[in-house]
């Protein structure tokens, strides 16, 4: 099977999916989107959704088979993690077929932890949850998230 890999991945979390996906379905076997039978589009969260940056690339996936995939910094519930694939799903063009999804935490940049903790000084209440957030995303995706998304790959 042939199959194209489209993908945002601002901090590198959702290239880490990306390369695990290359090393399952075979380098030799990737090819560009026009050619492949399998489209896997991944991206990191942005808002709930895709990153806008994708924008350009989605009219190519009219009427191809499409794997979802990407990170997102707030984790911690498959609920949400569907909902974000939804959001993700809904962006397609008609004619997309998603035939599978994945999504996982991933970690953020210090920078957002310093932004919480300054944050939290105003509003500790609502900010200390993202500051455990934060922490708890720490070295996602993780060896298990990549073991899953290979799962759900195959």
């Amino acid at each position: 099977m042939n199959y194209a890999i489209i993908c945002s991945s601002r901090t590198g979390n959702t290239e880490k999916l990306a390369q695990r996906a290359r090393k399952v379905l075979g380098e030799r076997n990737e090819v560009p989107v026009v050619d492949a039978d399998l489209v896997l589009l991944g991206s990191w969260t942005d808002k709930g959704g895709l990153d806008p940056a994708l924008e350009d690339e989605l009219p190519r996936l009219a009427g191809k088979r499409v794997f979802l995939f990407g990170t997102c910094g707030f984790g911690g519930s498959q609920a949400y993690y569907d909902h974000v694939l939804d959001r993700f799903a809904s962006a397609l063009p008609e004619g997309a077929q998603v035939v599978g999804s994945f999504m996982c935490q991933g970690q953020m940049p210090p920078t957002v932890r310093e932004r919480y903790v300054k944050m939290a000084e105003q509003d500790p209440e609502r900010f200390a949850p993202m500051i455990e957030n934060f922490d708890r995303a720490l070295g996602h995706p993780n060896a298990a998230d990549l073991d899953s998304f290979e799962d759900a790959l195959r």
